[in-house]
């Protein structure tokens, strides 16, 4: 026990201790003044001390504080770093699935086009080649009438000499 909780059961026993043939309590004046006077001389030093223990609690709950604010700011800053990351991320892939997309239809619209350029370029050739083959024909009709003898000739060469000397 502290010297002021001694002095504080001390005046209790004194003032709660005896009692009197009436039952009231009979207060020994001056242990009681003594006992007051030597807690006035203790109680400032015990409170000086108890001041002191709650400046010293008061400063450790001020500087806890202080670091649950740092660490609640730097949590903060990360989840918006974060949540700007994510977003900066999302937005990319965002892009990156536009650009694929793009990129795609102008390899089908490229495509497509090749395939009818492709098709009308065939379709010229087999024109042509329709037309070559038509000329062709004709020339081969224009050769087998020059060489079919004309009408009232002999087949076998014209003057009956055979071929020509």
């Amino acid at each position: 026990m502290t010297n002021v909780d001694e002095i504080i059961k001390q005046l209790e026993d004194e003032l709660l201790g005896k009692k009197n043939f009436f039952g009231k309590h009979v207060v020994d004046e001056m242990k009681v003044t003594n006992l007051l006077s030597r807690l006035r001389d203790s109680v400032p030093q015990a409170f000086y001390e108890a001041q002191t223990l709650l400046r010293q609690q008061e400063a450790l709950i001020a500087d806890a504080e202080r670091r649950a604010e740092s660490i609640i700011r730097n949590a903060a800053e990360q989840r918006d770093k974060m949540i700007a990351e994510s977003e900066i991320l999302a937005e990319a892939q965002r892009q990156a699935e536009e650009l694929k997309a793009k990129t795609e239809r102008y390899c089908d619209d490229l495509t497509a086009s090749l395939h009818r350029k492709l098709d009308r370029e065939l379709y010229d050739v087999a024109y042509k080649m329709n037309d070559a083959m038509i000329m062709v024909e004709d020339l081969r009709d224009e050769l087998a009438r020059r060489a079919a003898p004309p009408m009232g000739e002999n087949p076998a060469g014209g003057n009956g000499g055979g071929e020509d000397q």
